[in-house]
């Protein structure tokens, strides 16, 4: 008895430490915050490392307007504090040694113990508890699949009403796009779960408003994160073979794609990829968005880090005609995030408070998804913890969240009573490409709906929901 719990407690053992061999580690891995480029010499100067340094993870680009925060490996540490001393940048460092971060995350995030917001959730117990939502809850909760990402694992969605015969305004929300923006997920599947057990003072927000929520839109990449490789950020895909795999997916719409904020280095992580919508992850998104555009009316997509709220748009410092709406309700939502717990956050479009980016998510669902209330929020924080949010962070940030969301929801319902419920009205958007498809069956996902046939009495166009 006693050689055979020892053979188990050995087991455990070797299949921990392979574990944590396959890891990619962070040790001795340092976290700077490089001042806000003061000049154009500066900004050139932030642009060159980011061009010639290719070890330096930029995580977030060279920008006149925040400062820009970087990853330097051990071997590069001399070199790169150097250079960012030769060229007037000024800088702090941030996070001393990123493995020690990472450890103390991954204690309470490996620790599973059902759906809760003290910790981390793996994908499959976020997959599980939104099927068992739409168990429990027919009348209200339903799922399905907006399609497949490479690796075959479903693009779970989650639609709640109360009275879908209403045809309500719907709010599209969708998170972790990022893989290692964990706590994006964490909030979409809050505001989930808040839906589901309204306090009769919100009750309206279910019976006047429909949610479709698509809590983890790049799945491969988030399990990578938690058994590979904590902070990788694109998808998971081949293009490129298996030395540089992945593309961002939030670069691979088809809406100036290729443009500003890219990088056509398959390596690098801002990787539009070959072509737009190579990905069946982006594709699958603006498939849904554009066959229910006539219903869909904001569109939150949640990352990390900053605290922003981002309008339109992200390719150009050109601003859409109805900005001054689109900042006015954006402030009013930060307004109710920061009465919560004080937390600060800006609001603007990214290229006048961050920097330009193209071929998003958000700027594809404004112009060909005719979505007028299109925002990226980028949650906490704008500390030193960054994509490394604390556990302890985690319910504080749903909390003061929720309460911005609802702000959105209750405006869209004010614009349909007082007549104001209207769309981006834009032009059609180019012809999808097929599809991709995926490279291989996720055996968790085998028996998974993959058509999203939802609405299955209806024949309407908007109701379909993949291409």
């Amino acid at each position: 008895m006693l050689k055979a719990r020892g053979l188990i407690l050995l087991g455990i053992a070797l299949t921990v430490a392979t574990i944590i061999a396959s890891e990619k580690r962070y040790s001795g891995y340092k976290v700077y915050t490089v001042k806000k480029a003061r000049n154009d010499t500066e900004y050139k100067a932030l642009l060159e490392l980011q061009k010639n340094f290719k070890k330096v993870d930029f995580w977030s680009d060279p920008s006149k307007r925040r400062p820009t925060d970087i990853m330097v490996s051990p071997e590069d540490l001399t070199k790169t504090e150097q250079f960012l001393s030769s060229h007037g940048l000024e800088y702090s460092v941030a996070i001393n040694d990123v493995q020690r971060v990472v450890e103390k995350e991954n204690v309470r995030s490996t620790r599973q113990s059902g759906m809760n917001w003290r910790d981390y959730q793996r994908l499959r117990t976020i997959h599980d508890w939104l099927d068992s939502l739409a168990a429990f809850n027919p009348q209200v909760a339903q799922t399905g699949s907006i399609g497949r990402s490479t690796e075959g694992r479903n693009l779970k969605m989650i639609k709640l009403s109360k009275n879908p015969e209403k045809k309500n305004p719907v709010i599209y929300i969708d998170g972790g796009i990022h893989a290692r923006e964990w706590i994006s997920p964490a909030v979409t599947t809050y505001i989930i779960g808040k839906l589901m057990s309204l306090s009769p003072q919100d009750a309206d927000l279910l019976e006047n408003v429909d949610w479709h929520i698509v809590p983890v839109l790049n799945p491969d990449g988030y399990e990578y994160t938690f058994n590979e490789d904590r902070l990788w950020r694109k998808s998971r895909s081949l293009h490129n073979g298996p030395n540089c795999p992945g593309v961002d997916l939030n670069r691979n719409f088809d809406f100036h794609w290729g443009e500003a904020g890219t990088n056509d280095d398959p390596c690098r992580n801002t990787y539009p990829g070959p072509y737009p919508f190579s990905e069946p992850e982006a594709n699958s998104t603006a498939s849904y968005l554009f066959n229910n555009r006539n219903k869909i009316r904001a569109y939150l997509t949640f990352h990390s880090y900053s605290q922003l709220w981002l309008t339109p748009y992200g390719y150009t410092e050109d601003l859409p005609s109805d900005y001054e709406e689109l900042e006015s309700l954006g402030l009013r939502a930060a307004r109710a995030l920061q009465e919560v717990y004080g937390t600060e956050y800006e609001v603007g479009a990214p290229s006048h408070i961050l920097y330009l980016y193209s071929g998003s998510s958000q700027d594809w669902a404004r112009e060909y998804g005719n979505v007028k209330y299109s925002y990226t929020i980028e949650l906490r924080d704008d500390g030193d913890e960054k994509f490394l949010l604390s556990p302890e962070n985690i319910l504080p940030t749903c909390e003061e969240t929720w309460e911005a969301v609802k702000v959105v929801a209750r405006y869209l319902v004010e614009n349909r009573k007082t007549g104001k419920d209207t769309t981006a009205a834009k032009r059609p958007p180019p012809p999808f490409p097929p599809v991709p498809t995926y490279i291989k069956k996720n055996k968790d996902e085998e028996n998974a709906d993959i058509d999203g046939n939802y609405d299955s009495d209806s024949s309407e166009e908007e109701d379909a929901d993949v291409v």
